[in-house]
């Protein structure tokens, strides 16, 4: 018997220490560092002014967004960090009269842009689920455009965004954090603004 009971224990500090070391990775939901991982956000822009291209005008249409946010809880109710993206964001193109039949590039994203942000969250409450507030600012320096010559017109600018969402915990690993929000971006000096659906990731 005594035996059997030295085998049984034997057996099971490999299953304790795995458990252990395991656990040691689990998310701290409310407290000290996080990460949150959007890989998908759907961006439904909409200009407030047309911007002015070599041959044209252009306006703002969807886009898309993957992002990742490393960040601390101050406290419960609190956490800041800071996020970084890559965004595919498209526009429609007006040709001047004369210029239709010029050599315009109609296919793929019409500006990729490199999102720099600082993030801030509320909790109302103290909870592994609960409601969130967002307040995100920053700026997004484009990478490329469709057609070289926009570039100097669709430039860098900055981004304002505001929601609301709500972190529905999943497991001990992570939880889902759907939001809806407001965004306000520039392109240079061309504004767009709209909505944005966000389903992301907390580890």
């Amino acid at each position: 018997m005594p035996s059997k009971l030295i085998r049984s224990t034997l057996l099971l500090i490999p299953v304790l220490t795995a458990c252990t070391a395991f656990a040691q990775y689990n998310t701290k939901q409310e407290k000290g560092y996080f990460n949150i991982t959007t890989p998908v956000e759907i961006q439904v822009m909409s200009s407030i002014d047309s911007t002015m291209l070599a041959n044209g005008t252009a306006r703002m249409k969807s886009g898309f967004e993957v992002n990742t946010i490393n960040g601390y809880f101050i406290n419960p109710s609190f956490s800041i960090g800071l996020g970084i993206g890559v965004q595919f964001s498209n526009y429609k193109y007006y040709p001047y009269p004369g210029h239709e039949n010029d050599n315009i590039k109609k296919s793929g994203p019409g500006i990729v842009s490199l999102p720099l942000f600082a993030d801030f969250r509320y909790y109302p409450r103290d909870a592994v689920s609960t409601p969130l507030f967002i307040i995100d600012a920053g700026y997004a320096p484009v990478l490329s455009t469709r057609n070289k010559d926009d570039r100097q017109f669709l430039d860098g600018g900055a981004l304002f965004k505001i929601g609301a969402g709500y972190k529905l915990y999943i497991s001990d690993l992570f939880s889902f954090v759907p939001s809806i929000n407001f965004k306000a971006q520039l392109y240079g000096n061309h504004t767009a603004v709209g909505g944005v659906l966000s389903l992301g990731l907390l580890f």
